[in-house]
């Protein structure tokens, strides 16, 4: 009996240290997009950020730790500062599956993708829409009187709230995640919610294809009578983007098929170059 709590006690116990926490925290307010790429976006930065995880996590499981690694590479796109309660709740949730708590691996990817999206439009709208124009606007008007004390007055305002705010809400998420799952686990909603997140996910990336994919066909079938628009009186009618949407499930078959990053570009180098040549497609 005594030996069943003290294996409960080791499992309950947090595995990581607040200093873990504190390093992967710099890594990710100082270093998120040092390997920016249209591929993986953030993918890299999350990598490194669970770099000082995965050793505390799995310091002699190898298979595990590559494992967590490849899932926390894979495509995520936010605003730096609000985006770090996700990187707190995924630290969290990766912490507890460590600890055989039942965290699938498809729940950790998918709350990272359902909850990018709705932090990158709050963030973006506060910080550029809001907050830099106005503390921009008041110090080069400080600037105009003739000193460079409005400079200095913006960097230590903006480094200054934006270092705070950031790791404020990364330990914020790191706890709420913590708890929350703990919460999920006892109530027995977790499946619940891992098919709300995968939902919200597919969404999610949905947009984003439309976003990011641009593909059109400008040809135009000209007879005495009418011009005929193949995009736009054939293509749009039927769905809007539907060829980003179809070239992209090409992408999708092709990774299915073990294609790798490198050929799918060649192979769309390729296209847009004989596409743009003969005025197939355009943009």
């Amino acid at each position: 009996m005594n030996n069943e709590n003290t294996a409960s006690k080791k499992k309950d116990k947090s595995l990581l240290r607040k200093k873990d926490l504190v390093k992967s925290w710099l890594i990710w307010e100082n270093f998120p997009q040092t390997c920016y790429n249209y591929e993986r976006m953030m993918g890299q930065a999350i990598a490194h950020v669970f770099v000082p995880i995965s050793k505390r996590l799995y310091k002699d499981e190898p298979d595990k730790k590559k494992s967590m690694m490849k899932r926390e590479i894979e495509f995520f796109n936010v605003h730096v500062e609000f985006g770090a309660i996700i990187i707190g709740m995924i630290i969290a949730m990766e912490e507890q599956k460590a600890k055989d708590k039942g965290i699938p691996g498809e729940f950790i990817t998918s709350l990272k993708t359902s909850m990018m999206g709705p932090l990158s439009g709050v963030g973006d709208t506060i910080y550029q829409g809001v907050l830099i124009p106005i503390l921009l606007a008041i110090c080069i008007d400080i600037n105009r009187r003739g000193t460079f004390w409005g400079s200095i007055i913006y960097f230590v305002i903006m480094f200054t709230f934006s270092w705070l705010f950031s790791y404020f809400t990364f330990m914020f998420g790191y706890k709420a995640g913590t708890e929350s799952v703990m919460e999920f686990l006892e109530k027995g909603i977790l499946d619940k919610i891992l098919d709300g997140a995968q939902i919200m996910g597919c969404m999610v990336m949905g947009g984003l294809i439309s976003s990011y994919v641009k593909m059109t066909i400008p040809l135009k079938i000209v007879t005495s009578t009418q011009t005929f628009s193949i995009q736009k009186q054939l293509l749009d009618v039927l769905m809007p983007n539907i060829l980003p949407f179809g070239f992209t499930l090409l992408i999708l078959v092709l990774l299915k098929h073990k294609w790798s990053s490198l050929k799918i570009i060649g192979l769309l180098i390729i296209i847009g170059i004989i596409g743009g040549w003969t005025g197939i497609l355009g943009a």
